[in-house]
């Protein structure tokens, strides 16, 4: 069986077998994981779904294992500081993904790993080995189902996310090889997350990857108490392949697992990558290609007579041209482009201040924020064939701005082939750092020092360090 031979591989997978270079993804990756959720527990979302665990668990007696709301002073139980932290990690559209994979990763991981850890008062070592075996599974897993589960309308990170998070918690809790089985077999029939919830501008994106959290840690805890899974979950004739990616035209045939099998324990870790705009990462080559031009025309945007963005198939179909709200917003390709030729590079406070001038509204007194939207109303977003041809694995974007007579009617134009952030074009740990300030300016970045010297310490002071 498939899941048998990963769960063989969780099991069996040590610390030790780790490279430096993995150990030290995993610690750049912690260390951004903290700084977007840290500041994404300020949103909506997060605070909304820690009020309402509280609401529904607040009278449950077992105080004993507790885990820590990241950034807040409050604990709750593990299942729910798994649920309300990844809500938070995932709300900004900043945390890390994979590009083959399609799904984000960080996001399901440490929220799983910081809650068993801190409550069980595990070590690092022990931490660091069940966030890489994470990244390993979820890796694996996403790259078999993409890019066809992705096209049938799913949210990899919440199904697929499941698995992750079942794996992260098998590790920490000690399960053996029959008990992880169980685990991945009860996260396989609660894999779930529809992709219309990102299209359709609601918060429940965000809801899939807590559910993904609270999903494995709950398959973890009954596969350890004796209750059983399908170990067939993953390829059997009524399970996650059959029917949640393939289709008459994509036969299971197509699916080479024997192949998949070969490459358990070469750990990819540090094929992630990082983002920097709050925007889906389907948009980011194309805000890279806006922010070459900015940097050509400066501040004469309003001699700008349209634009045209040349890119694959998935990207543009993120083609709203008028978001309703902030979670609509983070999906507009037109949006992000237009910000960018006119703003340049924007983070949260910059997108907030921009809602704050009315740039979802109607009406702006605003002069920014109006160019924005005179750019967007002349601007046309076309799937290239050719382009097309190089994703998954490049996320090519060619955008093209055509200037008035001031500029002699010139065209500029420029290509990103891969964005930022990506393995191939990769942020240092600086950039990182930054990010983090940018994000958090009243945090005291030295208690990020901890993360340096991760194996040394309990998680339980870990956290305590962290969260000041």
């Amino acid at each position: 069986m498939f899941l048998q031979n990963i769960s063989k591989f969780i099991s069996n997978y040590r610390y030790e077998q780790a490279t430096v270079e993995s150990i030290t993804t995993v610690k750049a990756a912690f260390l951004d994981f903290f700084g977007v959720t840290y500041r994404g527990m300020g949103e909506d979302a997060p605070q909304i779904a820690y009020n309402t665990v509280e609401e529904i668990f607040s009278t449950n007696p077992n105080s004993n294992l507790r885990a820590s709301i990241i950034g807040t002073k409050f604990k709750t139980d593990v299942l729910n500081a798994a649920f309300v932290n990844a809500i938070a990690a995932h709300v900004l559209e900043l945390d890390d993904g994979h590009r083959g994979a399609q799904i984000h990763l960080g996001s399901v991981i440490f929220p799983t790993a910081l809650a068993i850890a801190e409550a069980y008062d595990l070590s690092g070592r022990e931490f660091i080995e069940a966030v890489i075996v994470g990244y390993e599974v979820g890796i694996l897993l996403g790259k078999i189902v993409n890019p066809k589960h992705r096209d049938n309308g799913f949210h990899t990170t919440g199904t697929i996310g499941a698995f992750v998070a079942g794996t992260v918690a098998s590790k920490l809790l000690k399960l053996d090889e029959a008990q992880i089985l169980n685990a991945l077999g009860l996260c396989g029939t609660q894999a779930a997350g529809l992709l219309e919830s990102d299209h359709g501008g609601s918060m429940g994106k965000v809801l899939h990857v807590g559910k993904a959290a609270h999903n494995g840690i709950l398959s973890a805890y009954l596969a350890r108490n004796g209750f059983t899974g399908s170990g067939t979950i993953f390829e059997g004739d009524e399970g996650f392949l059959k029917t949640m990616v393939a289709d008459d035209e994509y036969l299971m045939k197509d699916f080479s697992l024997e192949n998949a099998l070969k490459d358990v324990g070469k750990v990819r870790v540090r094929d992630i990558y990082f983002k920097k705009y709050p925007f889906c990462r389907h948009i980011h080559s194309s805000v890279d290609t806006a922010l070459k031009l900015k940097a050509s025309i400066g501040d004469e945007y309003d001699h700008i007579q349209n634009v045209a963005i040349k890119t694959y198939a998935v990207a543009a179909e993120h083609n709203n041209y008028n978001p309703k709200n902030i979670e609509e917003l983070k999906q507009s390709l037109p949006y992000a482009v237009a910000i960018s030729l006119v703003v340049g590079d924007v983070n949260v406070d910059g997108l907030n201040q921009l809602l704050e001038f009315g740039l979802l509204e109607n009406y702006s007194t605003v002069d920014k924020v109006n160019s924005i939207k005179r750019l967007v109303n002349n601007m046309v977003i076309i799937s290239d064939e050719k382009l097309n041809e190089l994703y998954p694995d490049k996320r090519p974007s060619n955008v093209i701005i055509k200037l008035d007579n001031v500029f002699r009617n010139g065209v500029f134009q420029n290509i990103t082939l891969l964005p930022k952030g990506d393995f191939e074009n990769p942020f240092q740990l600086r950039d990182l750092i930054d990010k983090f300030k940018v994000l958090n300016p009243q945090y005291d970045v030295n208690n990020l020092t901890v993360i340096d010297s991760l194996e040394e310490y309990s998680m339980n002071y870990v956290v305590r360090k962290l969260n000041g």
